[in-house]
């Protein structure tokens, strides 16, 4: 893969490598990183980015709880003022 005239850091990577192998190998030649440190980086921001997908869907969650709750703190105050007016009707 690796052209006899081209250094290590000029080599382009293609398509079909993936992101975390083409990102390894970024952070060990470029940036100097060591292998296991290299992978330790991309475990973080693996797990990284599974905790914000988990935090938008909690989000998404408590969003929806919130919205049922008003719908029905609504519907109870309807209620309640209507029983109310009949009430009053009543007593007159």
């Amino acid at each position: 893969m690796t052209p006899e005239n081209l250094s290590a850091k000029q080599v382009r990577y293609g398509r079909s490598e993936g992101y975390e192998s083409r990102s390894q190998r970024r952070l060990q030649n470029d940036l100097g990183i060591d292998e296991a440190a290299a992978e330790t980086i991309l475990h973080l921001r693996r797990q990284v980015i599974e905790l914000q997908a988990h935090i938008r869907q909690l989000e998404a969650e408590l969003a929806a709880q919130y919205a049922l709750q008003h719908m029905r703190l609504t519907r109870y105050r309807e209620d309640y003022y209507e029983a109310t007016w009949i009430e009053v009707e009543f007593l007159e």
